[in-house]
């Protein structure tokens, strides 16, 4: 096993269903289709996103953290990497590029701007309250990746940025950035990945 490889969770959780009087399922979208998940399959997605920005969430630690909490998740990873729920990637490896070729990045928070007392960090919340923090580098990319035909795109489009604010011009280690620091905004629902739109 590689020890760069992440684990990446794909998709939008769309909250509860209800299909009978007691039937629950949680609706993850995935693209233009929707996977009705159990609670027990829901919460091993969701352990995807691990829980705080500091968090390198791998198969192995997704499988020992859904263990401590009772869940069998090893065939269940299986199946979520052949339904395109999860995906693995070494961040700095060709299979970044190609993921990147194929998905996009959505915020679903507003950019608050620079913080005040971390000039390299941007801020990323509602109205005034700032719920993550990110670098500058991922901010431009998080905040126009919407206007891009997919995260790859996206890169390269803030690499242009970088270049006129005299930051970094590679877009290859941008994205190696944007893919380390993804999940401190997956954790808190700042952002998701999806499959490229097809236009």
């Amino acid at each position: 096993m590689n020890d760069r490889e992440l684990l990446i969770p794909l998709g939008h959780d769309l909250g509860v269903v209800y299909s009978g009087a007691v039937e629950r399922q949680q609706q993850v979208r995935v693209g233009a289709e929707v996977v009705e998940l159990p609670d027990d399959e829901f919460a091993v997605w969701l352990l995807a996103h691990d829980i705080d920005d500091q968090d390198r969430p791998t198969r192995a630690s997704l499988e020992a953290r859904a263990l401590r909490l009772g869940l069998e998740a090893g065939p269940l990873v299986d199946r979520f990497l052949r339904d395109g729920l999860l995906t693995t990637l070494d961040p700095d490896g060709d299979d970044a590029v190609e993921f990147a070729q194929r998905h996009q990045l959505f915020p679903l928070l507003t950019g608050l701007g620079p913080d005040p007392e971390q000039p390299a960090m941007q801020t990323v919340g509602l109205l005034d309250q700032p719920v993550t923090q990110v670098s500058n580098d991922v901010y431009d990319v998080l905040m126009w990746s919407q206007l891009a035909p997919e995260l790859w795109s996206g890169c390269h489009d803030a690499a242009k940025l970088a270049v006129r604010a005299g930051g970094d011009a590679d877009p290859r280690r941008l994205l190696a950035r944007v893919l380390e620091e993804a999940h401190g905004l997956l954790c808190v629902r700042a952002a998701y990945f999806d499959r490229r739109r097809v236009r």
